[in-house]
């Protein structure tokens, strides 16, 4: 029977009748889980020992009083007088106590099933007293020690999973959330010794502390795991290629920081003009404009920004003019720190200011930052794109992927 049932037929709190357990005044049987708490099985004869226990209590036998009458019967005349001699000083509130201990043989000793049946007729209007149920120091420390590994191995990277997704619902524009299957399998995996160890305490084998030994060592081992993978499935990604969104960028987007991309990019994006109509009025027509816009984070982050539109052959003179003695001002600031080449892709010549140990377009193998633009003088057509990541070659700068 579960402690729960106990407390229910007892009277006693689930609190005082594992104190009397810690006193040893009753030993059922248990199950013990990997953080040590005990769950009790009562038998009959360990309900009944409760009962004669709260029996006694009731009539002022103190916790060592009746382990000593439980473990040496004999000793019960000796207790039963000192009893006695304290109820007698408790003047009026024990008088009723008194009156039925007088009544007891005080030359013969009692075991605590007959002292409690000598006791039971007249201790059900006497109110139980309160138990003093003190734990000591260190097991206070050792019960919260325990709760705090609990809850670091098993549940802060669970806090820190919804965590990180929430801080990217509020910081970033078109949130979306990584759903590549093998990154749950990944969290399963460096969880699983967590999640043996919480079933296995539940079951009652013969070898079971040689298992839970072993799985303790597992879920130690596996503890950085848990961090990088609970992080690493759910992490910040923004996309759009709606040009309406050109320029909305959250405020952390480094790109925002750099003086060179403010001034690279144009404010607004040229998306429509207006034509005249053979009668005279006057409409707004669509550009052939494209536009694309990605953030991703997991441990470190990737830029890739990219907008293009055409523009009137003025215009175009204009724009290719600014944007040349704007490479030409930061290539006398920073060339020892920054490459400035200028390449001839297709139908477009592209500048470049980069950082990386890769030429342009070839294939990534490390870390790197990109600001190009590229026009074409055939159809009057601009490129503004900027690629930066820290993913260490893990991912590709995004102009590889334009038709040129």
């Amino acid at each position: 029977m579960k402690i729960k049932a106990v407390c229910a037929i007892t009277g006693l709190t689930d609190r005082t009748i594992r104190y009397y357990i810690e006193q040893k005044l009753i030993a059922p049987n248990y199950t013990e889980n990997y953080l040590g708490r005990k769950t009790f099985d009562f038998s009959e004869k360990d309900i009944d020992e409760l009962k004669s226990i709260a029996t006694l209590r009731k009539f002022d036998f103190t916790i060592e009083e009746i382990r000593e009458i439980i473990f040496s019967p004999e000793n019960s005349k000796s207790i039963i007088e000192n009893v006695k001699s304290r109820i007698e000083k408790a003047v009026l509130e024990n008088q009723d106590k008194l009156s039925v201990l007088v009544r007891l043989n005080s030359e013969k000793p009692y075991t605590v099933f007959e002292l409690a049946e000598q006791l039971t007729l007249y201790s059900s209007a006497i109110p139980m007293p309160k138990e003093t149920c003190k734990r000591s120091f260190g097991k206070v420390v050792l019960s919260v020690l325990k709760a705090t590994i609990t809850f670091i191995i098993v549940w802060l990277p669970v806090f820190l999973c919804i965590f990180a997704f929430m801080l990217g619902l509020l910081q970033y524009e078109y949130p979306r959330i990584n759903t590549n299957p093998l990154l749950y399998v990944f969290i399963f995996l460096s969880l699983l010794p967590s999640i043996s160890v919480l079933i296995l305490s539940k079951i009652n084998f013969t070898w079971k502390r040689v298992v839970k030994i072993i799985a303790l060592a597992l879920c130690i081992l596996s503890l950085p795991f848990c961090f990088i993978f609970s992080l690493g499935t759910t992490n910040n990604r923004s996309i759009t290629t709606d040009i309406k969104n050109y320029r909305k960028f959250d405020a952390e987007c480094l790109a925002n920081k750099s003086m060179f991309f403010q001034e690279l990019f144009p404010l607004w994006a040229n998306v429509r003009k207006s034509v005249k109509l053979p009668d005279g009025s006057r409409e707004y027509i669509e550009l052939d404009s494209r536009y694309y816009y990605r953030f991703f984070e997991v441990m470190d982050y990737t830029y890739d920004i990219y907008a293009q539109w055409p523009l009137e052959k003025e215009e175009f003179d204009k724009e290719v003019d600014r944007v040349k003695a704007l490479f030409e001002e930061y290539e006398l600031k920073d060339s020892k720190h920054w490459k400035y080449p200028v390449i001839k892709k297709g139908r477009y010549t592209c500048l470049f200011r980069y950082q990386g140990p890769n030429e342009p377009f070839t294939k990534a193998t490390d870390s790197y930052e990109y600001f190009i633009f590229a026009y074409d003088e055939e159809n009057l057509t601009v490129r503004y794109i900027y690629c930066d990541s820290l993913e260490n070659g893990a991912d590709q700068p995004y102009y590889l992927e334009l038709e040129w």
